[in-house]
């Protein structure tokens, strides 16, 4: 997952302005603002750089992004190690740009391009090995994320009493765990994630109820782009974010059924009819979290308060040139309504293994 704080947001900074100095000096190639140019300045790049917590690699580039990643490990490297390390992702930029997909991660291609910047063996292995000690499990996280999808099992149950219990305990269990982790807090070091998931050709009205209802999951969601794909990113604490990933994967799966099911039941047709009944759906699930949200204890709500609060504060410092765009569709109020009435009575619960990692499935990069 990638991962922000202040702390990060500076380290990513040192890291964009070493890149356009290694650009400039080594390249020899014309950057301006947060963008280099190709030798016959014909075609321009952009120079995005993320920073992540995956322990099994030092540093990647992904070709469908155009981003450069680093490990959270190197801001405790050495200048002249990450220096190293840059180079060898400047080094899988400028091969992909000169021939395409079609070459070997670290073939002929690459170390040539190495060697004609006279770029030796600690660039071309820069990112090959991570420090003794590096491979560090959070069982605590995984702790939480069992008890809550344990949780979220129960909530499917027939009984009512028993099935808004368990809802209302896995987001106290969220509470709780952002309050002990002191999540609330405005640390320069504290740490929030980032996960992309649900890959797709385009945009559609079921992807857009997912974002809508992974939202009560204390996550904030943003759709994104890259050359021929949309996608969702999600925003949270880890644990949260792992959540969401789960309940993505269920729900995609789950919708199209759920849609199917009230489409032969109700005779409705068209697109404007499925994208109102999945809207609707969407309305009538947070509606029933909110209403039980409400019904619960005061303390509850306060603290629910504070952290979407800070949602909205750590939405605000991963994307701080964040765009809103207006969409505008056709409406059905029947279908809507079978929606809203669906999304109402729908419980998010445990089976979906396979369509919850097929959720999260990241594009292929180079390390």
């Amino acid at each position: 997952m990638q991962v922000y704080s202040k702390k990060i947001i500076r380290f990513i900074e040192e890291i964009k302005k070493t890149v356009k100095e290694i650009l400039k000096e080594d390249v020899c190639l014309k950057v301006f603002g947060n963008r280099f140019y190709d030798r016959q300045e014909k075609a321009s790049y952009p120079i995005l750089v993320v920073v992540y917590n995956n322990k099994s690699m030092l540093g990647y580039f992904d070709p469908y992004f155009y981003e450069m990643g680093f490990n959270e490990l190197l801001m405790h490297t050495s200048k002249d190690k990450l220096k190293d390390i840059i180079r060898h992702e400047i080094a899988h930029y400028m091969t992909y740009i000169m021939h395409g997909h079609n070459v070997q991660t670290h073939g002929a291609e690459f170390k040539a391009y190495c060697q004609k910047l006279g770029w030796g063996s600690d660039v071309y292995l820069a990112t090959t090995c991570l420090d003794d000690g590096a491979n560090v499990k959070f069982e605590e996280e995984n702790s939480i994320l069992r008890k809550v999808q344990k949780l979220m099992a129960l909530s499917a149950s027939q009984n009512q009493h028993e099935s808004e219990q368990a809802m209302i305990k896995s987001q106290q269990l969220l509470l709780k765990h952002h309050l002990d982790a002191k999540f609330i807090d405005s640390k320069d070091d504290e740490k929030i994630f980032l996960k992309r998931i649900l890959q797709q050709k385009k945009e559609d009205s079921k992807m857009r109820s997912i974002a809508i209802i992974l939202q009560t999951f204390f996550v904030t969601t943003v759709f994104s782009r890259n050359q021929d794909s949309i996608y969702l990113e999600i925003v949270g604490d880890a644990v949260n974010v792992d959540i969401a990933e789960y309940v993505a994967g269920f729900l995609n799966f789950e919708l199209d059924g759920l849609w199917n099911h009230a489409k032969k039941e109700h005779a409705f047709k068209g697109l404007v009819a499925k994208n109102s009944f999945f809207l609707g759906l969407a309305k009538g699930y947070c509606d029933k979290i909110q209403l039980l949200k409400k019904e619960y204890n005061k303390d509850f709500c306060n603290a629910l308060m504070i952290i979407e609060k800070k949602l909205d504060e750590a939405k605000e410092m991963v994307y701080p040139h964040l765009r809103k765009t207006k969409r505008s569709h056709g409406y059905c109020p029947d279908a809507a309504s079978i929606g809203q009435q669906v999304g109402n009575a729908l419980s998010i619960h445990c089976g979906i293994t396979g369509a919850a990692k097929s959720a999260g499935k990241f594009l292929g990069f180079t390390f």
